[in-house]
C-alpha cells in the first residue's frame, strides 16, 4: 500500500483503441492558470476556462485537456493555446481524490475534484456527475498499484453529456 500523489489525467486511449487525440488551438481567458492535463471548457464567449470541481452537464462540461501549463494570468484574451479535444470513448488515468478504490466502483457515475489545479475523481460526489469509472488501475496493472493505494489510481470516461454540455 502506498499513499499516492495525485496528478492531472493522463490520456491512455480512445474507443477505437487510438492513444493520441485531436489537437486545437483557442483562446484562453486572460485570467485563467492551469496545468498541463487539467480539464478545460469553451464558453460561448469563445474564450477556454479551467473547470471547476462538481463540473458536470450543468456547468459548461468538460471539452479540452490542457497541453502545457500557464502558471501566470495572461491578462489578455488574445492569447491562443494549443490543447486536446476531449471526444466520447477517451479513457484517462486519473487519481481517486483521497481514497482507495475498490472494484464495485466500476460503471459507477462520480465527480470531478479541482484543488490546486490538479483534477482528481470524487468518489464521494455522486451528484454532480462527470466520470465513469472503466476500471481500478490495480486491476490491469497489478504489479504497478495496489487494491490499498490512498489517491488510487482508475480510469474514467467523461460521461458523453458532460462532453456536450451547454456552453454557458
Amino acid at each position: 500500500m502506498a499513499t499516492l500523489t495525485a496528478a492531472n489525467p493522463r490520456f491512455r486511449y480512445n474507443a477505437d483503441g487510438l492513444d493520441a487525440m485531436a489537437k486545437a488551438r483557442r483562446l484562453i481567458d486572460g485570467d485563467a492558470t492551469f496545468n498541463a492535463g487539467q480539464f478545460l471548457y469553451q464558453k460561448n464567449d469563445g474564450l477556454v476556462y479551467t473547470c471547476e470541481s462538481d463540473a458536470d452537464t450543468g456547468t459548461g462540461g468538460i471539452q479540452f485537456l490542457a497541453m502545457e501549463t500557464v502558471g501566470t494570468a495572461l491578462s489578455v484574451d488574445t492569447t491562443r493555446k494549443e490543447m486536446a479535444v476531449i471526444t466520447a470513448g477517451d479513457v484517462f488515468e486519473m487519481n481517486e481524490l483521497d481514497g482507495t478504490v475498490a472494484e464495485t466502483t466500476v460503471g459507477g457515475l462520480y465527480g470531478l475534484d479541482v484543488t490546486s489545479n490538479i483534477c482528481t475523481v470524487d468518489l464521494g460526489d455522486d451528484s454532480n456527475t462527470a466520470f465513469r469509472v472503466v476500471d481500478p488501475s490495480w486491476v490491469q496493472s497489478p504489479f504497478i498499484d495496489d487494491s490499498a493505494d490512498v489517491k488510487a489510481r482508475l480510469l474514467v470516461e467523461i460521461i458523453e453529456a458532460v462532453i456536450n454540455a451547454a456552453i454557458a
